[in-house]
């Protein structure tokens, strides 16, 4: 193989490295626990509309195969998030609900439901969804279930992609 066809080539690749990391750099979360856990919960983040007919939920989930943990924000009456500051509620009528979950989707450590909080869409910028959150949770620890008591707090950040 001649120089230039291996430049060639090799200037390919990078631009289809650098376009992969684009794309998977462009979906990202960062939040952090205190209370009953405290840990850093990093990953990828996407959004969209679930369940059919038009009478599925809007929901924004962040870290959903990351193994420290996942957090879920649902809409349930199914209309998107657009910037603006929502009020987390565990009443799905009364506002958005969200979920935190500790460990990975295939071993949690912990489920903690807000009680309260501000989830807060800052921008859009095409298919992306830019904010930040803080949750006052309740829950439990998967190595003590019957303590549903157990409070966690969580505040980050993310950019989400649409996916659905």
């Amino acid at each position: 193989m001649n120089v230039k066809a291996t430049m060639y080539t090799l200037a390919a690749c990078l631009v289809v490295v650098s376009a992969a990391g684009m794309t998977t750099s462009r979906s990202w979360f960062e939040a952090y626990t205190s209370g009953a856990r405290t840990m850093a919960l990093r990953g990828t983040a996407s959004y969209g509309t679930v369940g059919g007919d038009g009478a599925g939920a809007f929901v924004l989930t962040l870290g959903a195969a990351a193994p420290e943990g996942a957090v879920l924000f649902t809409r349930a009456d199914g209309r998107p998030l657009t910037p603006g500051v929502y009020a987390l509620r565990e009443d799905p009528a009364r506002g958005v609900q969200a979920l935190v979950i500790t460990g990975s989707a295939t071993r949690p450590t912990g489920a903690y439901r807000a009680r309260s909080g501000i989830l807060t869409i800052s921008g859009t910028r095409g298919d992306l969804l830019d904010g930040y959150f803080s949750i006052d949770a309740v829950g439990f620890a998967a190595d003590a279930p019957a303590d549903e008591g157990q409070e966690l707090q969580v505040r980050g950040a993310f950019t989400a992609m649409r996916d659905r």
